[in-house]
């Protein structure tokens, strides 16, 4: 016999494949006649479930879903410092003695959240530190899974990206760094996820359609990125930078380096940097900090000149150029100058391209568009 779970899946299966047919109204299922097995345990989970899904969904009060989130902000503080010596003791010894209390729970508590206002609570946070965020981004998940084509699939893709969007500039702050590094990375995946979806539409309309729509996110979030580059800080310059790149803008890209050490110590350094887009007045990073530095362009390679350490070993060498795009590269060449001027190579590094966000010496890599 099969599993609870198994059954309980197999009888809603049955339900939806009748009522998407035409062949039975909704209720069906409830009804003793089409439950020939007589299993009690079943009938009393589907009638649940129907119940749950003909309630009419309640609407939270905005000033209820602040009051809610800021409480479970708190309480979730307050666990964090809470001492529980018996936490996990007790329960997933229970999970793991009863799987099928596992699936019930699972079950019940799906619904409960569907059945009350917690979903369209969390539907209006913003903040990716907020507990209630993951429950966001689970519901968007289930109502692109439960989509019914894949035009449902990119729409909805299209309106949960340009939501991501909307919520960055609240997020673009050095108080904020970390959620808006999330929020940023959410939103290149839901356009990523977009650009998948409209792909699998045949040619036609529909296809035309979305594909315009995607045109016009992907417009409208290079401009907004952009817009916020002056409120970040270096590592989320970097990152909004790498997010401009993947959506088709011209961004910093860089090559190589080559280091040419001073002959004494804390003398003059010969930083020569290949690359593109390299504005006029670009400064100099090295490990992520800025760097006093003159510079110039000489035979296509942008030359800094700065003070330097006779121990100075970078990890990363990077730009920030005047408009507030940054880029960094672990590809450096290191050359000790001898009594002729020249230079003897010592190879450091190994990645190059637009900052991933972290702000240190992690190879880069170069900007894959979206389309």
């Amino acid at each position: 016999m099969k599993h609870l779970p198994e059954r309980l899946n197999d009888r809603l299966e049955q339900q939806n494949a009748r009522s998407w047919n035409g062949e039975e109204p909704a209720g069906w299922l409830l009804s003793p006649a089409h439950a020939p097995e007589g299993d009690p345990e079943v009938d009393e989970l589907v009638t649940l479930a129907h119940r749950f899904q003909s309630a009419p969904p309640l609407q939270a009060n905005p000033d209820f879903a602040r009051q809610l989130e800021r409480r479970i902000l708190l309480r979730n503080a307050a666990l964090h410092l809470e001492e529980q010596p018996a936490r996990g003791r007790l329960f997933p010894r229970l999970l793991r003695a009863h799987p099928i209390f596992v699936a019930a729970l699972s079950l019940c508590l799906l619904l409960l959240f569907l059945g009350t206002g917690v979903l369209t609570t969390a539907a209006q946070v913003s903040n990716p530190d907020s507990p209630l965020y993951a429950v966001k981004r689970l519901e968007q998940h289930v109502q692109i899974s439960l989509a019914s084509s894949s035009e449902s699939q990119a729409t909805l893709d299209l309106q949960f990206a340009r939501d991501q969007l909307n919520t960055l500039p609240n997020l673009a702050d050095p108080a904020h760094a970390q959620a808006y590094q999330q929020a940023l990375t959410d939103l290149d995946q839901q356009i990523s996820a977009a650009f998948r979806a409209i792909n699998t539409l045949p040619a036609g309309t529909y296809h035309d359609r979305l594909a315009g729509q995607l045109a016009a996110l992907e417009a409208d979030a290079r401009q907004a990125l952009r817009g916020l580059l002056s409120r970040l800080t270096l590592p989320g310059r970097l990152l909004t930078t790498g997010e401009l790149g993947r959506l088709g803008d011209n961004v910093p890209l860089l090559k190589s380096v080559e280091i040419v050490l001073p002959a004494h110590p804390n003398g003059h350094a010969i930083i020569s940097i290949s690359g593109d887009d390299i504005q006029p007045g670009a400064q100099l990073l090295v490990d992520s900090q800025l760097v006093d530095a003159r510079s110039s362009l000489q035979n296509g390679l942008d030359v800094f000149v700065a003070g330097w350490d006779g121990n100075q070993n970078p990890q990363s060498i990077g730009i920030l150029n005047p408009d507030g795009t940054a880029a960094q590269t672990t590809t450096i060449t290191l050359q000790a100058p001898n009594d002729h001027g020249n230079g003897n190579g010592n190879g450091n590094g190994g990645g190059n391209g637009n900052g991933n966000g972290n702000g240190g010496g992690k190879p880069d890599s170069t900007p894959t568009p979206h389309h």
